[in-house]
């Protein structure tokens, strides 16, 4: 018997990565849903016990979310007593979210249980330290490349709109 040729989906890095951040995570998951809490809510929460009072873009950005899912897991949030949101210092029309006491009593309880479970479902995987770098410098690469491949779709959609005369002098 010849070894079969891998699939599509078993060598499509994103498929893989997808495959373990769900086997990964199943066990939080079923953790939020105990405690209430969606997973776009939990993100929002992880994001500012580690960063801080942010504005609603700087946490879907970090929290890797679009911006109107965490402009509503925020509203849920508010409505529980987790979150508020506050003034700018320096801009007063600047709407900032901050943890409350209670959500950071909570955030810090759900952080315990995550790094708890993750500790128990990889206890056989040896050191990661290495993949984890491989998986920060790969990250940087692909955003790297796709803000080249966004400059230069820019650029010639710039070069597209110039007169026909003038494209091929440039």
């Amino acid at each position: 018997m010849g070894s079969k040729a891998p699939t599509f989906l078993s060598s499509y890095l994103p498929y893989l990565l997808r495959q373990a951040d769900q086997a990964l995570s199943a066990p939080l998951y079923e953790v939020l849903n105990r405690h209430g809490i969606a997973r776009s809510e939990w993100r929002v929460l992880a994001v500012l016990n580690e960063f801080g009072e942010l504005g609603v873009v700087e946490l879907a950005q970090h929290s890797l979310s679009p911006q109107p899912t965490v402009t509503h897991a925020v509203g849920r949030l508010k409505e529980r007593g987790l979150v508020e949101r506050t003034r700018g210092v320096q801009d007063k029309r600047q709407r900032l979210v901050v943890l409350t006491p209670a959500g950071t009593k909570v955030t810090r309880s759900l952080i315990k249980q995550a790094e708890e479970l993750e500790r128990t479902a990889l206890a056989h995987a040896g050191d990661r330290s290495t993949l984890f770098a491989q998986l920060r410098e790969l990250t940087s690469l692909v955003e790297a490349s796709n803000r080249n491949e966004a400059e230069i779709a820019t650029e010639a959609d710039v070069f597209a709109q110039l007169p026909k005369s003038r494209r091929s002098s440039t």
